[in-house]
């Protein structure tokens, strides 16, 4: 089956949300794993439908294959966890015995050791599982340090750059050219904190992805007589690498930018 990256590429990449997924990349993630077939998107292209389609054809793997099979491998990781400690840790809140509940895109979600819960009582993507799994099974992760730093900065973070550009920040960036009004409510409603920075940016916001998890977004709005098109950047702690792994934080990233742009 072709790879996530290689699906985005032919995918409208409009991040509508008509799939039931936020982001294009998303869903292409769900089709390289048979969590989705192509006819879910109505927007695709009739090309671009027929090779996924024969794609899908020559795959006979169960749906959800792929990331069941990565939550089962982090089973006895999440299973060895003092919850009390990592709740701590992690600035979660205590819900009885090896019971958490976390803040997570701002969003309250119930962990235990076993599965967890969205905000509704739902079970959440399992994609959605893993990076908060991955997040409580950093061990003995530090302070923030209140120093903020590129993507690029990132320890082990060369082989990503190109995914955090292109499906991070210039996702975020396309979508709210222009209209800093919108970017301004839709950082609003993801919980993000309005920020009163020095700088020649055109809007600044302040994010937590996880209670210990800060982030930073700059949004700079195009400029058509400069010929200088919009651009934001989506800084970073120092010890995010002692948050979570590096794919795990491109992921997040990417999925921070979906529910960002999801009308």
């Amino acid at each position: 089956m072709k790879t996530a990256i290689n699906i985005y590429k032919i995918l409208p990449k409009t991040n509508c949300g008509q799939c039931g997924t936020a982001s294009c990349f998303g869903f292409a993630a769900k089709l390289a794993s048979s969590q989705a077939k192509a006819d879910d998107c109505p927007n695709m292209s009739a090309s671009a439908r027929s090779v996924l389609n024969d794609e899908e054809r020559k795959h006979t793997a169960p749906r959800g294959t792929v990331f069941e099979q990565t939550l089962t491998a982090l089973q006895p990781k999440v299973a060895a966890l003092d919850f009390t400690r990592v709740a701590e840790s992690v600035g979660a809140v205590p819900r009885g015995k090896d019971c958490m509940e976390i803040s997570f895109l701002n969003e309250d979600y119930t962990v235990t050791k076993e599965r967890i819960l969205g905000p509704t009582g739902e079970d959440p993507e399992p994609f959605l599982s893993i990076l908060i799994y991955n997040h409580l099974c950093m061990l003995n992760p530090p302070a923030p340090s209140g120093q903020w730093i590129t993507f690029a900065s990132v320890p082990a973070s060369h082989a990503k750059d190109k995914a955090w550009a292109s499906h991070v920040e210039e996702v975020i960036a396309k979508h709210f050219a222009g209209n800093v009004e919108g970017l301004k409510s839709a950082c609003k409603r993801l919980g993000g904190g309005e920020m009163r920075m020095k700088g020649d940016h055109d809007a600044a916001f302040s994010f937590r992805f996880f209670p210990r998890y800060p982030v930073l977004l700059l949004f700079y709005d195009t400029a058509p007589e400069e010929d200088f098109p919009a651009q934001v950047k989506l800084l970073l702690d120092r010890n995010v690498d002692k948050f979570l792994d590096i794919e795990s934080i491109v992921v997040l990233g990417e999925e921070f930018a979906g529910r960002l742009t999801a009308s």
